[in-house]
């Protein structure tokens, strides 16, 4: 079984600057950005492959031209996407649901996903939204723009009565919106809407609305959109199989309840699909995805062993712990989840090292634009007294010498500014247009620049460097120092804030770094007018009690140690995010662990289309037992790695010198499930791949084979759980 995480531009910062909170470059693009398979390990990524809306990449014209002009794995992709993780990408249907159409037509997504390059591709969804109301009018947002009216201003006896979706509709809708409402096709400049529109009955309203370019409604929405999603389904995959595609096409389904789901999986499955994917799920509650995926495994087994064919299943947006069991036994191939990655900055529990460990990181807060500039500094002393002493505190140092040590530091920076400013104001290297080429010049040239910013605040740098492009007379000298003594007054009147209080403790107590030592400055930092966090204190102490980033062996907890666990913008959130996900993956690999049930490829594999057909025709003692098998995953095997069940079939095999290659693919795997009869494959492959902590085992028969992978996940023959008799009844 794979997880996929959806690709959210969620990268950071190569080489950030964590002691000053700088980035190694103002400018974004001349950054090294590193996403989470850039900082761990092939055989410790915490994914098996990445999900790619067209919804997010449109977001940007430059990611939309980089990825359909070179493919998701070309370097100029920025990606930086390695070329075994395999990708999935759909329409966002998330993204649109408030349209009253898709806005791409099914042959733009299969040349989409073809000039993607990606692995597989999915049909066209509507999500089905469940609103209490059937009823849906859609109103274009674009008709709001030029009107006094607004969509808060629209009547109650409308709002109450239907489902009303403002959105901004698209200036070109696909050609199939003409099979449904020709009105609405071709309207690039709607006339704005006035109050008149929506006076009057629901019923004159929506009358009024029948053949109106600015609105759409339907009065059975949801059984529009799950049939639309049908409908998608039955053409792509007449388009797709019209054409020989790079890519696999996963269908996607949709549904209001467990029955409903089962029905369309049927439609679907009846049109010859191999991978489904089930849509609209995202944010249910557990047990409502239990029925949903326990219908969908059921429909999807029964079809299986009717037609001894393999069937893969994703779950789209839905990843609990205390759901694995059934996502296992309903035999879901695959499922995608980025919770566990933004929760590390929604929230609180942020800090995970298992589901049922979870702590709140440190909020070390930077100043909002509502800030003063008094604030911004006072906010910036505050944090930057309370990380030299988090970092002292996990070094087992001196918490008062490392605070004694960031003042003096802070010193230098502020004392150092006025004779560089007046020795430099007037140069023409800050003659520049663009305040950042301007800062740029400054943070290279001034030596203290990172630490002003850091322990100032970036409001205080940013009006320095405003000041520098400004320059034009000495008379300029005089802003300058009024800046320098609002920074200086506050610094030496209110700080060091801790630095006596810990110097007591640390002579009373006779040793440093204790949790008493630092919960002090803590305590000082949340209690601050400034800062106002006090709610925190008691999540913040238990943190400080356990420190969990020392039992964790991640890269990042390893390298960052303290700073993982504080909340501070993208650099640390994000590489928290990433911890997260390894600690979630670890949970994932023990409850369904990573299995492959292979068999050593011969010459006749280069004689049929695909491996499915070399199983089922070489090897029919293997295929008729394993077909069907959940978690696990199923090819065959030679120097090249593995081909799996449903790719095209190479045109050449070579066994030989097969140890290194195969032991390297399957280092990410817990067990390797050998079918070899003829004893084909060496002793020293069966070695290296043990060496590579994937355990063999090896058989000549497939009932063990199957056997033996049912009791590893100790799953009974039939393996799919059984359906709540009240959901079986349906309607009755």
């Amino acid at each position: 079984m794979r997880f996929y995480v959806p690709e959210w531009d969620d990268n950071v910062d190569a080489n950030y600057d964590f002691l000053h909170d700088e980035h190694s470059t103002l400018a974004k693009t001349e950054r090294e950005l590193q996403y989470i398979w850039d900082i761990f390990d092939y055989d410790t990524t915490p994914i098996d492959g990445v999900l790619i809306s067209r919804e997010q990449v449109e977001e940007s014209n430059t990611k939309l031209d980089n990825l359909t002009t070179y493919g998701v794995y070309h370097p100029e992709s920025r990606l930086h996407l390695p070329d075994w993780l395999p990708t999935i990408s759909d329409c966002g249907a998330w993204g649109y649901k408030s349209l009253p159409f898709p806005p791409y037509g099914n042959q733009e997504m299969l040349d989409f996903y073809e000039q993607m390059d990606v692995t597989v591709g999915v049909t066209i969804d509507h999500l089905v939204l469940g609103s209490g109301q059937e009823g849906r009018l859609y109103l274009d947002k674009r008709a709001f723009k030029r009107s006094g009216f607004t969509p808060s201003d629209i009547p109650e006896t409308i709002a109450d009565n239907v489902d009303v979706m403002v959105d901004e509709w698209p200036t070109d809708w696909p050609e199939y919106v003409t099979e449904y409402d020709e009105t609405i096709y071709g309207e690039t400049s709607p006339i704005p809407f006035e109050r008149a529109d929506f006076e009057g009955s629901l019923s004159g309203v929506l009358t009024r609305f029948a053949d109106d370019p600015r609105a759409v409604y339907r009065e059975n929405d949801t059984q529009f959109r799950y049939d639309l999603t049908l409908e998608n389904a039955a053409e792509m995959k007449a388009l797709y199989d019209a054409k020989d595609y790079s890519f696999r096409l996963m269908v996607a389904v949709q549904g209001w309840d467990a029955d409903s789901y089962a029905r369309a999986t049927q439609d679907v499955l009846d049109h010859g699909y191999q991978y489904l994917g089930i849509g609209g799920v995202a944010g249910s509650p557990v047990d409502d995805v239990r029925d949903i995926v326990t219908a969908v495994g059921n429909t999807v087994k029964t079809h299986e062993r009717a037609e001894t064919m393999r069937v893969d299943t994703h779950v789209f947006g839905f990843a609990k712990t205390d759901a694995f069991d059934t996502v296992g036994q309903a035999g879901m191939a695959s499922f995608d989840s980025a919770s566990m990655l933004r929760a590390a900055w929604t929230g609180g529990d942020n800090y995970h090292l298992s589901s049922d460990r979870r702590y709140d990181a440190i909020r070390v807060r930077f100043g909002t634009t509502r800030d003063t500039l008094e604030e911004s500094i006072e906010k910036a002393l505050h944090g930057q007294e309370l990380l030299h002493a988090l970092r002292a505190f996990d070094n087992g140092e001196s918490i008062a010498d490392a605070i004694r040590e960031w003042y003096a530091t802070a010193t230098v920076a502020l004392d150092g500014l006025p004779p560089y400013l007046e020795a430099n104001h007037l140069d023409e290297k800050y003659d520049q247009r663009l305040l950042r080429d301007v800062e740029q010049q400054f943070r290279d040239d001034y030596e203290y620049s990172r630490a002003l910013r850091a322990n100032f605040s970036r409001t205080f740098r940013r009006q320095v460097v405003k000041h520098l492009r400004d320059n034009g007379t000495d008379a300029t000298l005089d802003e300058y120092e009024s800046l320098v003594e609002t920074a200086r007054n506050i610094f030496e009147t209110k700080f060091p804030q801790t630095l006596d209080a810990v110097e007591a403790l640390e002579d009373r107590e006779d040793e440093v770094a204790t949790f008493a030592q630092i919960q002090r400055v803590v305590e000082d930092y949340v209690t601050a007018d400034v800062i106002d966090d006090e709610e925190y204190l008691e999540a913040y102490e238990d943190l400080l009690r356990v420190k969990p980033w020392r039992e964790c062996d991640c890269p990042i907890c390893e390298d960052l140690g303290i700073e993982v666990a504080v909340f501070r913008a993208n650099n640390r959130n994000r590489r928290r995010g990433f911890h997260n996900m390894r600690r979630f993956y670890d949970e994932f690999e023990e409850d369904l662990p990573k299995l492959l049930v292979a068999t050593p490829a011969t010459e006749e594999l280069t004689q049929v289309e695909t491996v499915e057909d070399y199983l089922g025709g070489e090897c029919p003692d293997l295929w008729e037992q394993i077909y069907d098998l959940p978690v696990a995953e199923i090819g065959t095997l030679d120097n090249g790695g593995l081909y799996e069940w449903w790719t095209d079939a190479p045109s050449a095999v070579a066994t030989d010198a097969m140890a290194g290659p195969v032991s390297e693919f399957c280092v990410r795997y817990d067990d390797l499930y050998l079918y070899d009869p003829d004893g084909d494959v060496s002793q020293q492959t069966v070695q290296e791949i043990e060496d590579a902590n994937c355990t063999v085992h090896i058989y000549d028969s497939g009932d063990d084979v199957r056997a033996a992978v049912l009791d590893r996940l100790d799953y009974d023959n039939e393996f799919v759980p059984k359906r709540p008799v009240q959901i079986e009844l349906g309607d009755f």
